[in-house]
């Protein structure tokens, strides 16, 4: 693809992500993976059981619920007049991509919200910007500071992450718990 082409593809994506309240296609750019080394064999076998399935299913739930709640307690604390955001809070379970069938386990874990949830966490927005993980001032009206990160979304999701360990071990000992796409990148 050219230089043209790719700068066409970049303006027609500017702006998507808050249009698509936080959602791509079938993921959510926020989510815990649960993956295997094994492959489809083992995951095969693993879902025979399907009451072990549905267990570790309703666990994963269940979690996500507790996860939930705990965002929405953290929105409620950090941001005094909170009018979309808590609302906006949305919990994804998916099986590779695609709503899980009954008998298939749960491989990934996904949360969206509005953008604007974003730019709370990072202290960011209008007249406030991030350049190479370092916020900047980039107004030109007044250069007094007003805008502090409420981190509202990491603390709360690292608080959470051992007992989805522990959940996902007690399943199946040999599938890892991938989290490099669930924190907002500071």
């Amino acid at each position: 693809m050219g230089a043209h082409a790719e700068r066409m593809m970049q303006g027609q994506n500017r702006g998507s992500w808050r249009s698509k309240s936080n959602f791509f296609g079938n993921r959510y750019p926020l989510d815990v993976v649960i993956e295997g080394d094994a492959g489809y064999t083992q995951q095969f076998e693993r879902q025979q059981n399907k009451e072990a399935v549905a267990e570790f299913n309703a666990n994963v739930k269940a979690w996500g619920k507790k996860v939930d709640d705990a965002l929405r307690l953290s929105v409620a604390r950090w941001i005094d007049t909170d009018k979309k955001l808590s609302k906006s809070l949305k919990q994804n379970y998916r099986h590779y991509g695609k709503t899980p069938m009954d008998g298939q386990e749960i491989t990934s874990i996904g949360f969206g919200f509005k953008a604007e949830g974003v730019y709370v966490h990072l202290g960011v927005g209008k007249g406030y910007n991030m350049e190479n993980g370092t916020r900047i001032l980039t107004k030109t009206t007044n250069n007094e500071w007003k805008r502090e990160p409420k981190p509202w979304f990491n603390p709360v999701i690292e608080q959470y992450i051992p007992e989805l360990v522990e959940i996902v071990k007690k399943y199946c000992g040999t599938l890892l718990v991938n989290t490099t796409r669930i924190y907002i990148n500071t």
